[in-house]
């Protein structure tokens, strides 16, 4: 025990709740708690530590007795699985546990794995008939479980989840549909384009006195400050666009989405005269 000491110490400075559950000749386990801030639960795990530790690495798990891996960001255990994550004389128990409170609140997200309170409790209302029936029935007991608060949490996270992902996926089509309407647009107004092209341009051979206006430098110049202004415009729209979280300002969204579009439109004819004009005079 002794060697075990300074170990256990450290786990009470960082989590606190550090309990000693039993303690044989060839292991030693404690359990260890650590409130969830995020979610507003505690979190519990065991740690088992065998007479070789701190030359072999400790065990840890949760109530149900599933192992959680001490690798860093390894929620699903891989790492553990794949690379010797305990290096003894250098390795420490309490990174090693602060390791898997950090995978197991990854795993379960914003619900919390049960604790042995947890069963104590649900089980310490059931009658010893209904016990009896529990542990000597696989039908029971499947039965049972799931009318326990946590499964019902992980179904209600399943249902939320599932809820976001077809709430992503509508989002998607509608914007789609608003990207292949702005493209129609676009090339309506193309055609449009092309065609006051057109009459500009018939204009300027029936109609001499157009080309007395100003010399063709001096128009190009003003066509080409002209788009750097709309650029100018669409960029500052743009990156005010950025600053916007459309979860929670969808109507400043969508109201900058439309102005952007209407900039950007007026942007595209500018630079199509632009060119035009460019094009007239080769």
């Amino acid at each position: 025990m002794s060697h075990l000491g300074g170990h256990i110490d450290a786990l009470r400075a960082r989590f606190g709740n550090v309990e000693i559950v039993c303690q044989r000749p060839g292991e030693t386990l404690l359990q260890v708690e650590r409130e969830e801030l995020t979610h507003g639960c505690t979190l519990t795990l065991y740690v088992a530590l065998s007479e070789t530790f701190p030359n072999s690495p400790p065990t840890v798990a949760y109530a149900g007795g599933r192992k959680v891996s001490i690798a860093p960001e390894d929620p699903a255990g891989v790492a553990a699985m794949s690379q010797a994550v305990w290096v003894p004389g250098k390795s420490q128990l309490v990174d090693a546990v602060g390791n898997a409170f950090n995978n197991i609140a990854n795993l379960w997200g914003d619900v919390a794995p049960p604790s042995l309170k947890e069963v104590e409790g649900a089980l310490a209302s059931k009658s010893d008939s209904v016990l009896e029936d529990i542990a000597s029935n696989p039908n029971c007991l499947e039965s049972y479980s799931h009318q326990l608060s946590f499964l019902k949490k992980v179904r209600d996270a399943r249902l939320r989840a599932a809820d976001d992902v077809e709430k992503a996926l509508e989002e998607n089509r509608r914007l789609q549909k608003e990207v292949m309407r702005v493209r129609g647009e676009v090339e309506e107004l193309q055609q449009r384009l092309e065609a006051q092209l057109a009459t500009v341009q018939d204009a300027r051979r029936r109609i001499p006195l157009l080309d007395a206006i100003g010399s063709p430098e001096a128009l190009a110049k003003t066509f080409a400050a002209d788009v750097k202004t709309l650029d100018t415009q669409c960029e500052k729209i743009a990156k005010d666009l950025l600053a916007v979280d459309y979860s929670s300002d969808k109507r400043d969204f969508d109201t900058l989405i439309e102005e952007y579009k209407q900039k950007a439109k007026e942007r595209h004819i500018m630079d199509l005269k632009r060119r035009a004009y460019h094009a007239s005079l080769a």
